[in-house]
């Protein structure tokens, strides 16, 4: 076994991180962490010290983060520590966690029940099933991140496990109820995502008032994160402000968005004055609703990367244009590296060689000869969260990241532009404190420097597939987004009722040469496919794909909204459909949707997909 060179107590730790890392094995602790306090850093020496100087079986201990990408650099730092004892350890999501425990112990577990049926179900095994129970007992520890996010059921599940952990297990439990942001989304301001009366008491709150649980409070006060004077302020000062609750009140989101211009390195930047093109790949630039993320990614032309929710992880171009057309069973190393040499080699642009991509591949469907088992590799990847090895995780090309504060929230950046909305109103007091608590969380991403820009926030609506639309001031268009998950499918790319295979292969060209580039498409409603839109790359070009039905559905639903559906009709022609890009799709060996694809693709698994996140105008005619 691989272990690193740098053990976790050789980093120059403080006296709290080091009363948290070196705690007894058994210790509960509840461990108060403000932004820039080496929060995930202590979190991964924690078990990092426990495997390496207390003996602890890695495969008996659990990091319980609240996000895949959190999971993904929390799993590389561990590996920085422990070397390959660290893919022993149970590094997942929540949501991740509970589907282990539901699969492994209920036969009739299926991913198509509701999230509340199957977070119910796991609470119900953990109080319940003895072989769960049994299970269980294997543990020696357990650390939580993110805590004061969880509530409602999450904090229901939490509290089960914990109630049922061996009473010498221990569980470390990182917390900033500062960043407390669970209660809104990203799409608008004021709009709630849980009814208040159904968060309940949050995970910290029980944890705390249980005295059988035996948990301590530990606090890290040191900030490392940040040399800037007004940043440690902000990460300080206005941190006390906004967790006192004596300065609850009416004004409280305007005094902090008032407080974060004081200390800001720079203010007053307008974004109708900024342009993407002006920032670097250390930048992020945050708004608070998605409608604005979407609305300053249509007018940039020039590479950059989304963090937003509904445009998460995904796999990168070069699986599909190495695998596209490999249908046999097993890939050698030698077969690989050709491969690499012929189609990625000075042709895309992964963020890593061969070496490495070959690594990654073993990790997910290694087998012992050392060749690489695709069909493993395939049900692995089809899955709705692929492995991280594999993943990126940011949604498009490198460059400045422009995300809302809500996907952002745990990531951090040397420089941050945080654009405050102007004019906020809000429903009730503590509507005002959480999006106070917003504007905190979006200031303390940053590193090095603060830019605190004005913006008018876009008011947008949403429909109930999740699609913003928002309509232009004179009412002649609606920018509508595009881009969504269910926009684009492998059947729309390759399949055999909406191309031939001549058309399908001339598209996944095309794609193939477009992999790492900023690309603007045409959609064009096409009555032979009941009107959806088919994307195409020009008046010259070929068509490299048809969007499903859902866009479609959805721009009948906001005319139905302005009662204008008997009176109106989607356009024919839309413009301006960006693309950041390409992805990977894969196809699982089973997958029903193989028998609808051309060949290769219905035998390889493989598809190559534009990476679109658009918002481009909609015009809707009138009826003739």
């Amino acid at each position: 076994m691989a272990i690193a060179e740098k053990a976790p107590l050789d980093a120059g730790w403080d006296a709290d991180q080091l009363r948290v890392i070196e705690a007894d094995t058994d210790a509960r602790l509840v461990v108060e962490a403000g932004p820039g306090t080496g929060k995930t850093a202590v979190a991964c020496a924690r078990l990092a010290y426990l495997i390496t100087e207390e003996d602890l079986e890695p495969s008996n201990t659990w990091m319980i983060s609240f996000t895949r990408t959190a999971v993904a650099e929390i799993r590389a730092r561990l590996h920085s520590y422990v070397g390959d004892a660290s893919f022993a350890i149970r590094i997942a999501t929540i949501d991740s966690h509970a589907w282990s425990i539901h699969s492994g112990h209920d036969p009739k577990a299926r991913l198509t029940g509701s999230y509340e049926e199957n977070i119910a179900r796991v609470i119900e095994l953990l109080k319940t099933d003895e072989d769960v129970a049994d299970e269980l007992s294997q543990i020696e520890h357990v650390v939580i991140d993110e805590a004061q996010d969880l509530v409602g059921q999450r904090a229901d599940l939490i509290e089960a496990l914990v109630e049922r952990l061996p009473s010498d297990c221990g569980v470390t439990v990182f917390a900033d109820e500062a960043q407390a942001i669970y209660g809104f989304s990203d799409d608008s301001i004021g709009r709630r995502k849980v009814a208040e009366n159904e968060l309940g008491k949050s995970l910290l709150e029980r944890l705390r008032t249980a005295k059988t649980l035996g948990f301590a409070t530990l606090v890290l006060k040191e900030i490392y994160r940040t040399s800037s004077p007004g940043l440690r302020k902000i990460f300080s000062e206005l941190r006390q402000d906004i967790l006192d609750k004596q300065k609850h009140r009416d004004g409280l989101h305007a005094e902090t968005a008032e407080r974060i211009r004081e200390l800001a390195d720079k203010r007053g930047l307008k974004w109708s004055q900024m342009k993407v093109a002006d920032f670097t790949s250390d930048d992020l630039l945050l708004f608070r609703t998605r409608a604005e993320v979407l609305m300053a990614s249509q007018f940039c032309d020039l590479p950059h990367r989304l963090r937003l929710s509904g445009y998460g992880v995904t796999l990168p171009a070069w699986l599909a244009i190495c695998f596209s057309d490999f249908v046999e069973p097993f890939l050698a190393e030698r077969r690989f590296l050709d491969l690499w040499a012929a189609r990625i080699e000075n042709k895309a642009a992964p963020r890593y060689g061969p070496a490495e991509a070959w690594q990654h591949l073993m990790r997910v469907a290694g087998r012992k000869d050392g060749s690489i088992d695709m069909q493993r590799l395939r049900r692995r990847l089809g899955q709705t969260r692929p492995p991280v090895e594999l993943t990126l995780p940011e949604y498009g090309l490198l460059g400045p990241i422009v995300g809302t504060i809500h996907a952002s929230k745990g990531r951090e950046a040397s420089n941050v532009v945080l654009l405050l909305p102007n004019g906020a109103e809000f429903k009730s007091i503590e509507d005002e404190i959480e999006e106070a608590r917003v504007l905190f969380v979006g200031a303390t991403r940053a590193r090095a420097s603060l830019i605190a820009g004005e913006n008018n926030a876009v008011r947008a609506s949403t429909l109930p597939s999740g699609r913003v639309h928002h309509s232009a001031r004179n009412g002649k268009s609606t920018m509508v987004e595009i881009g969504r998950g269910s926009d684009i499918t492998a059947r729309g790319l390759v399949g055999r009722s909406e191309f031939s295979a001549a058309d399908a292969s001339a598209g996944q060209a095309f794609l193939t040469k477009v992999a790492d580039v900023v690309t603007t498409y045409k959609l064009k409603a096409d009555p032979d496919l009941d009107w959806r839109y088919r994307i195409h790359t020009g008046s010259e070009g070929p068509c490299v794909g048809a969007l499903s039905r859902h866009l479609t559905y959805d721009l009948w639903a906001i005319l139905e909204n302005r009662n204008q559906k008997q009176s109106h009709k989607p356009p024919t022609n839309v413009n301006h459909v960006r693309g950041l890009g390409c992805a990977t799709i894969v196809l699982a060996p089973d997958d029903n949707d193989l028998e609808t694809l051309n060949e290769p693709w219905a035998s390889s698994g493989f598809v190559l997909t534009p990476r679109i996140a658009a918002f481009p105008p909609f015009f809707f005619f009138e009826r003739r």
